[in-house]
Order: structure tokens, then sequence, then C-alpha cells
């Protein structure tokens, strides 16, 4: 009798395109699909139809940052619990501490970063092997 593993979706709204596709090749060689959002508005719009396993928020997007983002999030989606990987190049105090007060933030992982510490951040949230 064979199982199937299960199947795991992200959402990545990040800015940076080069970033967003290193990001995606990273998840599909963890076997997780994924959609990106190119700014805050478009990630909250996917979110209306389809809810993530996972979302990998980048903070400083144009128009709606990443914490506003997170805030709709928690409003609209109050019943939903899907772990939130933190991606920056703000690495001053005040907004790892906004991080880490953020009860679904999994992590907080500032850029440049390596796709492999990618990779094992979102394993370890998604609690895979």
């Amino acid at each position: 009798m064979s199982t199937t593993p299960p199947s795991y979706f992200a959402l990545i709204a990040e800015d940076t395109e080069d970033i967003a596709g290193l990001m995606q090749l990273t998840l599909m060689r963890l076997g997780i699909d994924s959609h990106h959002a190119i700014n805050g508005s478009l990630a909250l719009e996917f979110l209306a139809q389809r809810v993530p396993d996972i979302l990998l928020l980048d903070i400083g997007m144009p128009g709606m940052n990443g914490w506003e983002v997170l805030e709709k999030v928690k409003e609209r989606y109050p019943d939903t619990h899907f772990p939130v990987i933190v991606l920056t190049a703000f690495d001053d105090p005040a907004n790892k501490l906004i991080g880490k007060l953020q009860a679904r933030v999994f992590r907080y992982i500032t850029k440049p970063f390596d796709m492999d510490v990618l990779a094992q951040t979102v394993r370890d949230a998604l609690h895979l092997g």
C-alpha cells in the first residue's frame, strides 16, 4: 500500500522578480507549488481565492508593505493558520522586534539570503523531514 505525500502550496509576496524566481525554483525542488504576487494587493487578491500552506512575505514592497499585508491577513482570515516567513533587507532591530511579536511569523530572514537557508526554513515551518 503506497501513500502519496501531501502536496503543499506557497504564496510568495515579493516585488523583485529575480528573487521570486529563485524562491520558486527552491520550492519546486522541495516539491512545493507556488504562486508569485508582485505586491501586497495582489497577494491579498490571491488569498481570497486560495489559502496557502505557507506565505513567504517581503516587507519592503511598494504600496502596501509586508507588515500591512500581514495585518490584513489577520483581519480577513482569522481562522486560517499558515506560517509566514518574513523576508527583508531591513536588518534593523525595530523590524526584527515587529517580526518576533507577530504570532504568524515563523521566522525572519534578512536579505540577501542563501536559498539553502530558505529551503531549510520552509522544511522546518511545514514540518517536512
